[in-house]
């Protein structure tokens, strides 16, 4: 049994660190939360380094986090007071791909932008497509459950999941799942795995569904009155027979902070805006749907851009962090809402800012997935946390009133633990409570996350 610090580090294929300055890089992530100083942080090679440091970790009661990118936006990647941070940036690899059974193993520390191109590669393609793309990881996608604008038609991570493989929080080794798109032999613990924000075990290995790429596909800038005219608009379209991809909603403010923060010249994009995205596989088909796109728009009163593709999703990715660098503070909340909600949501909730606040609303319309950002304007530290959780607590309330949830991809973390009684019942917390110490009995992993 390894326990000591040197005992581990004789064990181990990756190194281990303690200086400060290196630690001080793993202290926080996207989440704008105060950072915390782990300990000790990790940087594991293979499977076996897992095992041990997991040994290790439950000798000495040591709480461990898991680490991708660090581009989280609940707290989930922020270590535990004098815990461990477990950081996948040397496992990184992506197999050969597999295209009889259109699959890929990968490990957990890979960019989703590098398995996305090595499939493309092979001519196949995985969909999922958060904003982080470039940089966070598949790993972190599988934690957090991320979505993203396709999310609307192809739906989200664990939708594409066919096996994961890693370490309960005791350190016996698990596997579930194979190479078959279709699998119900016993409990689907896979789909339990996936979204437990690390708590539950350290997924080493991951084998993902992949699809044939679209053969044709365009996007659309359609500028509108009003956010509800937009709501309208969509709505209009999701009865038809054409399917859109990808469908955001993008206001006024967020292209504003964007213009002074990307180096493009976007003065010709108006909103508020629906960012849309059709795809076929003929020509014939995506112009039928143009045709159609540009009468709605003519009936709404709307103007439609369609010649800048990559520059509609460059602005759209840049939203939040140009709305980060624009105000003083910046706090994002991802709950969803039901589609035919959305309208009343978008609705009431800017009617919450408090003064010296102000609260903008963008993202994934067609699914309901609206990312809510409360910014600071000109209140002071102390002022802008009392305002910050007065209105985070007005809108999860107006959001579960309206038969939403806390969050639709960004994860519960440490931002949204405190209102998990007001979505589940007492029964129901300690149902979650109890898989918790069934999967990680000494409660080493991430234990201040979630609950």
């Amino acid at each position: 049994m390894i326990m000591n610090l040197d005992q581990l580090k004789d064990s181990l294929v990756g190194s281990v660190h303690n200086d400060s300055e290196f630690l001080s890089h793993y202290s926080a992530d996207k989440s704008y939360l105060d950072p915390v100083l782990p300990s000790l942080v990790i940087v594991p090679e293979c499977e076996a380094d897992i095992e041990y440091l997991l040994a290790y970790a439950n000798a000495n009661n040591q709480p461990v986090t898991v680490r991708g990118g660090g581009s989280g936006k609940s707290g989930g990647a922020i270590p535990e007071l004098n815990g461990i941070v477990v950081s996948f940036e040397k496992m990184t690899a992506i197999s050969t791909v597999d295209i009889a059974n259109r699959c890929v193993v990968v490990q957990p520390g890979a960019i989703l932008d590098d398995i996305k191109h090595a499939v493309e590669e092979q001519g196949l393609w995985y969909p999922i497509d958060p904003s982080s793309s470039d940089w966070c990881t598949i790993g972190g996608n599988v934690a957090e459950n991320a979505g993203g604008a396709n999310a609307l038609k192809y739906g989200v991570t664990g939708d594409y999941i066919l096996a994961v493989s890693g370490f309960f929080g005791n350190g016996k080794p698990f596997s579930f799942g194979r190479k078959c798109h279709k699998d119900v032999a016993g409990y689907d613990i896979k789909s339990l795995l996936i979204g437990s924000e690390g708590t539950l075990g350290i997924i080493t290995s991951i084998t993902l569904k992949l699809i044939p790429k679209p053969r044709f596909s365009q996007s659309f800038w359609c500028s509108f009155s009003s956010l509800q005219a937009i709501c309208q608009f969509f709505q209009t379209l999701s009865v038809s027979s054409y399917q859109l991809s990808a469908a955001e909603c993008i206001q006024p403010a967020c292209l504003a902070a964007v213009a002074s923060y990307l180096d493009e010249d976007i003065s010709f994009l108006n909103g508020p805006a629906l960012l849309c995205r059709y795809e076929s596989d003929s020509q014939e088909g995506l112009d039928q749907f143009r045709d159609v796109l540009l009468e709605q728009c003519n009936v709404f009163d709307a103007s439609c851009h369609m010649e800048s593709d990559d520059l509609y999703w460059l602005v759209r990715r840049s939203i939040s962090d140009a709305l980060g660098d624009r105000y003083r503070h910046k706090f994002s909340e991802d709950i969803t809402v039901p589609s035919g909600a959305v309208k009343d949501y978008l609705d009431y909730i800017p009617t919450l800012a408090i003064k010296g606040t102000v609260i903008v609303c963008y993202g994934h319309l067609g699914d309901g997935n609206i990312h809510t950002n409360i910014l600071n304007e000109s209140l002071s530290e102390e002022a802008w946390g009392v305002a910050k959780r007065s209105m985070i607590d007005q809108i999860m309330a107006y959001a579960v009133e309206l038969g939403g949830t806390l969050t639709g991809e960004h994860g519960i973390g440490l931002t949204k633990k405190d209102y998990m009684d007001s979505y589940f019942s007492e029964y129901e917390l300690a149902i979650l409570k109890g898989v918790k110490r069934v999967f990680d009995p000494n409660t080493i992993l991430n234990p201040s996350k979630l609950f």
